[in-house]
């Protein structure tokens, strides 16, 4: 019984009655469910109904709460195809006035659940220290990608202590700690390309790792224990970025890393996104 009312609740009066309910009820972040609300002729007025577009979570502006793809009112029938970004229990913001007058806010309620698996303790800590996913192929290349990335690293490392005399090489690796680790996300990125279309949450979560190692680099300064949002602000003090073009790619970063393990991106969105972030972090 409580599960059936979780689902869809229903208000009838004695001549006119509306349901409204969620399809699924509940849900993992990014995952798109489908509210709808039935009602009779006359028995709902000026519904005030969510647009098409991104809202923002009241208590933290800068993250999206959710996402309505689709919105439709259709004689007795609105439907709202919908996406949260954010784990609990969530009611749209949607009311209307009744027949009688009386003024209704929607109830029926979608469980957001996290899409995170226990492996997956943070974005950033993303990479397992020797594994690899795929055919044995792509491990072996794997490895050897990672082997070349550690000799590019060192290769770098006697460059500059040969540029810079008398400097010796536990100095060189104190002020620049972060080549290793950019290299290596670089390493996760290439092998990711290796196929088309990529997993949307992997490539991003990826390219957020690189996006945090190269500011720590250009800055000379660490940025993990940042959280997103103090990284982006850093980087909009730090970097000539056109404002509406980097805002919307932190939030596209922000929402990809948690969309469904299916989302997916070609390998040409991800060598543009990939670009870009490269050409305004050198800047």
């Amino acid at each position: 019984m409580g599960a059936f009312l979780s689902c869809s609740i229903f208000f009838v009066s004695s001549l006119e009655a509306f349901t409204e309910e969620w399809a699924p009820n509940a849900v993992q972040i990014g995952q798109k469910a489908v509210y709808t609300l039935e009602f009779s002729e006359g028995e709902i007025l000026s519904p005030e109904i969510p647009s098409l577009g991104i809202y923002p979570d009241p208590e933290s502006p800068d993250l999206p709460l959710f996402e309505v793809f689709v919105s439709n009112k259709d004689g007795g029938r609105i439907r709202l195809e919908v996406a949260y970004y954010s784990v609990g229990t969530f009611v749209l913001p949607l009311n209307w006035t009744d027949s009688a007058g009386a003024k209704i806010v929607s109830k029926a309620a979608l469980k957001v659940e996290s899409s995170l698996q226990e492996k997956d303790k943070s974005p950033e800590d993303i990479l397992p220290p020797d594994t690899f996913s795929g055919p044995y192929g792509w491990r072996l290349a794997g490895f050897i990608a990672g082997i070349v990335a550690l000799l590019v690293g060192a290769l770098y490392a006697y460059y500059l202590h040969k540029t810079r005399s008398k400097a010796p090489m536990d100095a060189i690796l104190q002020a620049d700690p972060w080549i290793t680790k950019i290299l290596r996300y670089e390493s996760m990125i290439s092998e990711l390309m290796e196929n088309d279309p990529i997993s949307a949450r992997d490539f991003y979560r990826c390219l957020s790792g690189w996006i945090r190692e190269a500011v720590s680099q250009k800055l000379s300064a660490p940025t993990a224990h940042l959280t997103e949002s103090e990284l982006f602000s850093r980087i909009y003090d730090s970097f000539p970025l056109n404002g509406d073009e980097a805002v919307a790619w932190e939030r596209l970063l922000k929402k990809a890393q948690y969309s469904p393990q299916e989302s997916t991106v070609s390998r040409e969105e991800a060598i543009v996104a990939l670009d870009f972030w490269k050409e305004a972090l050198q800047k």
